[in-house]
């Protein structure tokens, strides 16, 4: 079993100024400050909201951060907030720490981040978020399919712990997931191949809410998709169909992730099949280098720092006793000269 690899976050020093210089500043009293300057402030404890901006402007010019340490501390937890994310050293994940770092450190909340591909070391970290009474938890829990860990989740949930779930197709009440719309995006690469004339598709590799788009686009054109899996066999046979391509009626295919796309490209060399004329290539992803393949891959375009910049905002709300939905972000089609 692997060990999970869990590392501490510390963000930069609060700003210069503290809720007694903001009150010194505007001639308010230390308490209407606290109030003003609390985004879920108690409804018998609200200050008028033109107070409110002028006291947040003061604020703001003068470096104002908030002491979460000292808040939690009152409240018998503290303000880290737990962050579980794939042990997949790639630009989306990266993407996803800068997102949530962002927020996180706009807010003065520290996080500690667990990098892990196995439930085992998902129930280690949500372990230790519940003894350390963390206040909340963002999890990328693409392996809870365990029953025990679901279990787990939903006890950190029942109790104090506030949790947001990214990328999943797991729902549980009250824990907000934010998700990226592979449907969109498997539709994005079919309209990108139907534009460009394309007489024959198809799609590689599996994902299910991928292929469920590509092939619904497809359908409303009036055409079908051929469906070819990534391993060594499934590329052989692919290769054979994309012999049928020329430059006025291409072979259209998309892979359901960049990988998979350079493995075509990589099957595709040498033969009378070209990516880019007889075969036009869509993958999935927008990796690093992407761009600098011959030819470059079009390819669809997943904006998780986004993703990772809402999720931390949707948690610090529930952390405060707000209400959160569910949302699907939209991907976004990169053309370049494979498609």
């Amino acid at each position: 079993m692997r060990k999970t690899n869990v590392c501490s976050v510390g963000m930069p020093a609060r700003g210069i100024a503290g809720l007694k210089d903001v009150a010194a500043r505007t001639g308010l009293s230390v308490s209407v400050v606290s109030r003003a300057l609390n985004p879920h402030p108690d409804k018998n404890a609200r200050v008028a909201e033109e107070t409110r901006k002028w006291v947040l402007n003061v604020a703001g010019e003068m470096g104002f951060r908030r002491n979460r340490s000292a808040e939690f501390m009152k409240r018998g937890g503290v303000a880290t907030i737990g962050v579980f994310l794939p042990a997949s050293p790639n630009r989306l994940v990266a993407d996803l720490v800068f997102g949530i770092a962002e927020v996180l450190e706009a807010e003065d909340f520290p996080m500690q981040i667990s990098f892990d591909n196995f439930a085992e070391g998902f129930r280690r970290f949500l372990e230790h978020n519940m003894d350390l009474s963390h206040s909340g938890v963002i999890s990328y829990p693409s392996l809870v399919d365990d029953p025990k860990v679901e279990a787990e989740v939903k006890d950190y949930c029942r109790g104090k712990g506030r949790m947001v779930l990214l990328n999943t197709a797991l729902r549980l009440d009250d824990v907000p997931v934010v998700a990226m719309d592979e449907e969109l995006g498997g539709r994005m690469a079919a309209e990108q191949l139907l534009e460009r004339g394309c007489g024959q598709f198809c799609v590689v590799g599996k994902c299910m809410g991928r292929q469920k788009g590509f092939h619904s686009a497809l359908a409303d054109a009036g055409r079908k998709g051929n469906e070819f899996n990534g391993d060594p066999d499934g590329l052989k046979r692919l290769a054979s169909f994309c012999r049928g391509g020329s430059e006025d009626r291409p072979v259209g295919v998309f892979a359901v992730t960049d990988i998979l796309a350079l493995r075509v490209m990589r099957a595709l060399s040498g033969g009378d099949a070209r990516v880019g004329t007889e075969v036009l290539l869509v993958g999935y992803d927008d990796l690093d280098l992407t761009g600098e393949t011959t030819p470059s891959l079009t390819t669809i375009h997943q904006p998780f720092r986004e993703e990772g910049r809402m999720a931390a905002r949707k948690l610090i709300n529930l952390i405060y006793g707000g209400k959160e939905d569910p949302v699907l972000i939209s991907p976004r089609l990169v053309a370049r000269e494979s498609a």
